[in-house]
């Protein structure tokens, strides 16, 4: 289980950096008054948010199976950092619709631009939240004897099959 989380989260961060480089294009095209080009850019940047949102999701599934199998604290952090995301996300596509609706009537908003990139920031520091707890978490379930050694499992798996 502990793999597959490690394999989500790597998920995760490679779209977080496409979502970090879609924002950073809108922001070069926005500076340029490149109108059209900017609606491609956030048509592009609400597709790779749309995308984290389903990498979180994946996330917190295999997190709350670990947490209800292992009971161990770096889980339920990670976990409540999830929560934290998808808040933030929440955020995000808020952020996301204001500026559409000003890019359909005429214009965005430098402000608005840069409210999206503060709230940007604050899922970026979850997700690097996340990473410390999974990084820990490894660690955390070997020092508490959580995940059985190699031996243990096939004495567990004999002692069933009696």
């Amino acid at each position: 289980m502990y793999l597959m989380i490690r394999q989500d989260f790597r998920q995760l961060v490679h779209d977080v950096q496409k979502v970090q480089r879609a924002l950073e294009k809108l922001e070069q095209d926005h500076e340029v008054w490149a109108r059209e080009r900017e609606q491609d850019d956030l048509m592009q940047l609400i597709k790779y948010v749309n995308r984290l949102e389903s990498d979180v999701c994946m996330m917190q599934s295999n997190c709350m199976s670990m947490c209800l199998r292992y009971q161990e604290d770096g889980s339920w952090l990670a976990l409540d950092s999830l929560h934290r995301v998808y808040a933030t996300l929440n955020i995000l596509f808020d952020d996301l619709e204001k500026v559409r609706t000003e890019l359909k009537e005429a214009y965005i908003y430098s402000h608005d631009l840069k409210q999206l990139e503060i709230d940007w920031g604050r899922c970026r520091k979850s997700v690097n939240q996340i990473r410390k707890y999974i990084q820990d978490g490894k660690n955390i379930l070997k020092a508490k004897k959580v995940l059985p050694s190699s031996d243990e499992r096939k004495n567990v798996w004999f002692s069933t099959a009696q």
